[in-house]
């Protein structure tokens, strides 16, 4: 969104969030937390200009830290969704991948209910630990900070596999545990060396479940392709993207063209939120 020789303003309705500025945001509030710059729930002012400047710099659209403000309502919604999913039974926590991770089964029953939550399921959540720090209750002097600087400099004092071991699913950790427990008498071996074994076999259960599941939901995603195209599914998850910055009228376009080609609607379909953006940019560029 260039400014117009007119000067119009662009309100935030208007304008069109790409992935790049999207990571930018991300990134500076993120190192404005480590600073100190937010105090609660909310950044003061100064962060939100920033993260302006720097966009208008980057990209050379006209912007007002306005914009950023209303950003954050959808980032908040966003991290709810997350939330909420991760609360419910039959899902899982991959946090070395940050995804969300679920069966087949389940996966089709969370997508039939709401249909949007299928960008979060089995797919890695990019930024996830800014998001944490931008929106979520996490704080840049915890577990942000911790993960990024301090734990590369901290010396090995035995605790490292136990917060290995820790992310993990819970059937796991209580047999890890239980492990440890029963190996650490009459035997030479540390015990921060065992814990480190245990963890390890862990993470390597839980990376062989984890792909298996994967090939489960692509031979279920290859059935559901097989029926015909919901179009007023379809319509729905175009429209959608209204809240991204695009207008009603370029949409309905790229809706008039999915309907035409049931192969590329069938593909937008079963795109990720990043990767929906990525196609329609280029498909409305080709329409210039």
């Amino acid at each position: 969104m260039v400014m117009s020789k007119g000067k119009e303003k662009v309100s935030s309705k208007q304008f069109r969030w790409l992935p790049p500025m999207h990571e930018t945001m991300l990134r500076i509030l993120a190192q404005e937390a480590h600073k100190g710059n937010k105090p609660s729930s909310t950044f003061k002012a100064g962060s939100f200009a920033l993260v302006a400047k720097e966009i208008i710099a980057q990209f050379g659209v006209e912007y007002h830290p306005s914009y950023v403000e209303n950003r954050m309502r959808t980032l908040r919604t966003m991290w709810s969704t997350i939330q909420t999913i991760r609360k419910k039974s039959g899902f899982g926590w991959d946090d070395n991948l940050k995804m969300i991770t679920c069966n087949p089964k389940t996966y089709q029953e969370e997508v039939m209910a709401h249909r949007k939550h299928a960008e979060y399921l089995n797919k890695k959540i990019d930024m996830y630990d800014e998001l944490a720090i931008v929106v979520g209750k996490d704080t840049a002097t915890g577990g942000f900070s911790k993960s990024y600087v301090d734990l590369e400099h901290e010396p090995d004092n035995g605790d490292s596999a136990e917060f290995v071991a820790d992310n993990v699913e819970e059937g796991v950790v209580e047999k890890g545990k239980n492990a440890v427990e029963s190996s650490t008498t009459g035997s030479g071996i540390s015990k921060s060396r065992k814990r480190g074994c245990t963890a390890s076999n862990a993470d390597e259960s839980v990376l062989t479940d984890l792909s298996d599941q994967l090939k489960e939901i692509a031979v279920a995603l290859k059935e559901i392709n097989r029926g015909p195209v919901d179009y007023t599914a379809l319509y729905n998850e175009v429209m959608a993207m209204m809240a991204d910055g695009y207008s009603e009228d370029m949409l309905t376009t790229t809706f008039d063209h999915l309907c035409e080609n049931e192969k590329t609607a069938r593909g937008f379909l079963t795109k990720n939120a990043r990767l929906r953006k990525l196609w329609l940019d280029s498909f409305l560029f080709s329409q210039l």
